[in-house]
């Protein structure tokens, strides 16, 4: 995150926004990118929680780390995630603590032609609230992708990921990527990654793209490891929300090397389920809320 915006279920590394800055705002030659994050959630109340009322709301702090070419990536990931409980809720199976994140990412890339490529794609995360180690948290994915690229307008990429899951079989995900560049000026992206499933739409105010828009309408999904519950016995949260996103990314003197960007959204649907053994023990939905994120970084 990406949104509790990026821990994260396994997705190409691509689909992430910090590789969307890598690529198509700095020079080629700035393989790395390097990002520190902020974001707040506000507070709202709980609803379909077996009559349990109260109010929920969370925060995130991050950095990452990306390598990138044109034909591999590496992404290392850490967040730290704060959720807040009051009321009623608080102190219950379905309330939880601070949550720490630990995830890498990747992809390579073999072309046949300048249209046709394959990837191979992969990723590994541990993802565990406090009370317990993150060892307990894992979980893996493996897949590969077919990129196609018909004209300089058009990206498009079509695979699928074998996911494990916390609480959860093996599962096969579809991973579809498409972008389409009708001008110099703007950009339309379709995701069905996994970590985010939506649109995604950019403006660059700029021709050499340093300042840029974006609105993001997406479902995106989360999964952490719990402190086993004296009633459940070992837990795992699976989280998916609808956020409305309008974003805006600086970069702050021409060489392309530091940005800035800020983002607000609205989240109209959330809902969070605990599972043991891969059954579900209870969920609840938090109220229409609002939120904040920051993100400040460079290419080097």
């Amino acid at each position: 995150m990406k949104q509790l915006l990026k821990v994260k279920h396994i997705a190409l590394l691509c689909a992430c926004y910090s590789s969307t800055i890598a690529a198509e705002v700095a020079p080629a030659a700035k393989n790395w990118l390097a990002i520190t994050d902020w974001q707040y959630r506000g507070d709202d109340s709980v609803s379909h929680s077996g009559g349990v009322t109260g109010e929920y709301g969370r925060s995130r702090v991050g950095l990452e780390l990306v390598y990138q070419t044109t034909d591999q990536a590496v992404d290392l990931e850490w967040y730290r995630y704060q959720n807040r409980f009051s009321g009623a809720i608080a102190g219950t199976d379905r309330a939880y603590g601070a949550v720490t994140d630990v995830m890498v990412t990747g992809f390579k890339q073999w072309d046949w032609n300048e249209k046709y490529g394959v990837q191979i794609i992969y990723a590994a995360e541990c993802a565990a609230e406090d009370g317990i180690g993150l060892g307990a948290g894992r979980r893996w994915g493996l897949g590969g992708a077919v990129r196609w690229r018909p004209d300089a307008e058009t990206d498009i990429a079509l695979g699928v990921l074998l996911e494990d899951r916390l609480e959860a079989s093996v599962l096969p995900i579809p991973y579809i990527k498409a972008i389409w560049r009708p001008c110099k000026y703007a950009e339309v992206e379709l995701r069905a990654t996994g970590l985010q499933n939506g649109v995604i739409v950019r403006g660059f105010l700029t021709e050499d793209h340093a300042t840029m828009i974006d609105f993001t309408v997406a479902y995106e999904t989360l999964n952490f490891e719990l402190t086993p519950s004296a009633t459940y016995g070992s837990r795992a949260v699976a989280i998916g929300e609808v956020p409305m996103r309008l974003g805006f990314t600086q970069f702050l003197e021409k060489t392309g090397t530091w940005f800035v960007h800020g983002s607000a959204e609205w989240v109209p649907f959330a809902r969070q389920s605990f599972r043991h053994d891969g059954e579900g023990q209870g969920a609840f939905e938090p109220g229409a809320s609002w939120g904040l994120a920051a993100r400040f970084g460079a290419r080097f």
